[in-house]
């Protein structure tokens, strides 16, 4: 039977174990290994949508609007997978079109991932680190949403592989609150291009890989705690290493918001992290969520109630 497109949708990730974004400039193997969590709320809202579909000549959708794909690799992605999309679809000429609905950060991830799901979908028999290896043009972390739940990317700087650690279930007696701030965004290739001018940067990666062998045998005795406190640690380690570079990601306002919940701890657990981002992810026991969430002083910040989620799936082809 030949269809004539197929959808998918996946979820974006947060670092647990931060490093990412540092990888092969030609095949987008990370250099180091990495941690991280796929998220959404409550009713898997928060997500990427993704339509794969027949047409005459390829054409590359972002939000609605038609992209040249010059600095992203979807296209080779597809180009890939063209006999899969030859088979299912009756023609190897295919556009795509992605969709995101109130992602906080990790957007690239659930864009590539979501191209993973479609491309399964059509092909049942492929193996998803086969599939996640060429992901990676688009986003050397897709793995991170490709499987969901927590997941480690080992990596040797030449080889790379994903390995869920910990179903997303593992998590239910969590809930992560984003506190989002309004501070412009410093791009990927600031972060990325000067840690790696860091005296600490090799001892970094050596304390990455550590963090993530720590974070799987959390993971084997299910110490959800254990694995924020470490991935706060993680946060301070890198973002310390960032500001010795000249790279301010944690602003005034976040630190004053970070401050604050060391007070707070001492009413009831949490956990914070901050990636690359202007967001400040706190995590908390269910029991204390609707108390943390209903803070008044936020410091300028908006406030999003998530849960750790499942990996990619796919919609029946049409």
């Amino acid at each position: 039977m030949t269809y004539r497109s197929i959808g998918s949708t996946a979820y974006p990730t947060i670092g647990v174990v931060l490093l990412g974004g540092i990888a092969n400039p030609v095949t987008r193997t990370p250099l180091h290994t990495s941690a991280g969590i796929a998220y959404s709320d409550s009713c898997g809202s928060v997500r990427s949508e993704t339509k794969i579909y027949a047409d005459d000549m390829t054409h590359i959708y972002f939000n609605g609007v038609e992209s040249t794909d010059d600095n992203r690799s979807v296209r080779r992605v597809l180009e890939r997978y063209s006999n899969v999309f030859e088979e299912a679809l009756g023609t190897p000429t295919v556009s795509y079109s992605s969709q995101n609905f109130g992602i906080l950060s990790g957007s690239s991830d659930a864009g590539a991932a979501s191209i993973g799901a479609a491309i399964m979908g059509l092909k049942s028999d492929l193996d998803p680190h086969d599939v996640e290896n060429d992901l990676r043009t688009v986003s050397e972390s897709a793995g991170r949403s490709l499987f969901g739940g927590l997941t480690i990317t080992w990596s040797d700087g030449y080889h790379a592989y994903t390995e869920r650690v910990l179903e997303p279930e593992a998590f239910s007696g969590y809930s992560i609150i984003a506190f989002a701030f309004d501070y412009q965004r410093n791009p990927s290739d600031v972060i990325h291009q000067n840690i790696v001018k860091s005296d600490l940067y090799e001892s970094r990666r050596k304390h990455a890989d550590e963090h993530a062998h720590m974070i799987k045998e959390y993971a084997r005795t299910k110490d959800i705690k254990g694995i924020f406190e470490l991935a706060q640690e993680d946060t301070d380690e890198y973002h310390s290493i960032l500001r010795g570079v000249g790279v301010n990601v944690i602003r005034e306002n976040m630190q004053k918001l970070i401050s604050y919940l060391g007070i707070i701890r001492k009413d009831y657990w949490n956990s914070y992290i901050v990636t690359g981002g202007s967001n400040v992810y706190v995590a908390v026991e269910n029991e204390n969520a609707e108390k943390l969430f209903s803070i008044e002083n936020t410091f300028g910040s908006k406030k999003k109630m998530l849960r750790v989620v499942g990996g990619a799936w796919h919609r029946k082809p049409e």
